[in-house]
């Protein structure tokens, strides 16, 4: 067995933790006195006239969680922001505005990032542990690694991709029903708010739960428009941040809003019928690739077949 083995690096890495793992479990580490002594020492400062006083430090907490975690907690959650920035563009308020757009309002960044580094990490493993089983060598081990990393670093993501295309779809099909209800409620002298309360009243889905949201911020005291504007910012659909604008227009200029929603459901109306049209068009392009791939070379062989003999006259 050779020094360039994998299985020595990965036997002799597994020996390490199993090491550092036991004198973790066997000798605890000394407890630092700063953060006990500091409260009494700026207390007799304060009295000598040299600081003030806090008596919110006066309240010592010491430290919390297992001491393995502390130690690997910080460079796991950076390594995992690391990964984040290099396949997410933007933030942690990027991450989760499309953590709120697919459906996933529990889950924070930084859960996310955890979790993505989580499968990037199982893929790897499963990579570099398949390459040792087959005795490949080195350096197939880490191209082996890295090619099973990336899917598993990739999946998150390509997970609140398809949630927000399909909430993105399920809201195109309420939307003109939505904008045609509240049209109802505006032409029977409901105001913009009350309105949008009635329809959230009776209504279920992913544009009524937008809207109740934006009520709640309405109740909670925020101005009307800069709620409604503040949702068109978070949507994922651009066709609900234009009902939520007319909304919130609505609330401030007044006017005929029936006629605006009218029209705007008459628009989504359309816009509906163009796409089926276009995939309509594809799916009767798509029934055209079997004949030509199959149909068309056996109806080749069958006139190729008699062209010997009308040529030859055999």
């Amino acid at each position: 067995m050779s020094a360039a083995d994998p299985s020595v690096f990965v036997a002799g890495l597994s020996a390490a933790v199993a090491a550092a793992g036991a004198v973790g479990l066997a000798v605890h580490p000394p407890r630092r006195l700063g953060g006990r002594v500091r409260p009494f020492a700026q207390l007799a400062r304060s009295r000598l006239g040299t600081g003030s006083a806090d008596t919110a430090v006066l309240h010592v907490e010491g430290p919390t969680g297992h001491p393995v975690t502390r130690v690997l907690g910080p460079p796991i959650r950076r390594l995992a922001q690391v990964l984040s920035d290099l396949l997410d563009a933007g933030g942690p308020a990027i991450v989760e505005l499309r953590l709120r757009q697919a459906g996933y309002p529990d889950v924070t960044a930084d859960q996310y990032r955890m979790r993505q580094l989580a499968w990037a990490a199982g893929g790897c493993s499963l990579g570099v542990a398949l390459g040792v089983v087959t005795g490949q060598p080195s350096g197939v081990v880490l191209l082996l690694g890295g090619l099973l990393g990336f899917p598993g670093a990739t999946r998150w993501r390509s997970r609140l991709t398809r949630a927000i295309d399909a909430r993105r779809a399920r809201m195109r099909v309420e939307l003109a029903t939505v904008a045609q209800v509240l049209a109802v409620y505006a032409r029977t002298g409901h105001g913009p708010v009350e309105a949008v309360r009635a329809v959230t009243r009776r209504g279920r889905g992913e544009v009524v739960a937008e809207l109740t949201e934006a009520l709640a911020w309405i109740t909670g005291g925020v101005d009307p428009r800069r709620a409604y504007e503040q949702l068109a910012e978070r949507t994922p659909e651009p066709a609900a941040a234009r009902l939520y604008r007319i909304l919130g227009s609505a609330t401030r200029s007044g006017g005929d809003v029936a006629r605006s929603l009218l029209a705007f459901a008459e628009d989504l109306r359309a816009e509906r019928a163009e796409e089926v049209a276009r995939r309509a068009i594809r799916r009767r392009s798509a029934m055209l690739v079997p004949l030509l791939v199959l149909v068309a070379p056996v109806m080749l062989l069958f006139v190729a077949a008699g062209l010997p003999h009308v040529i030859f006259g055999r």
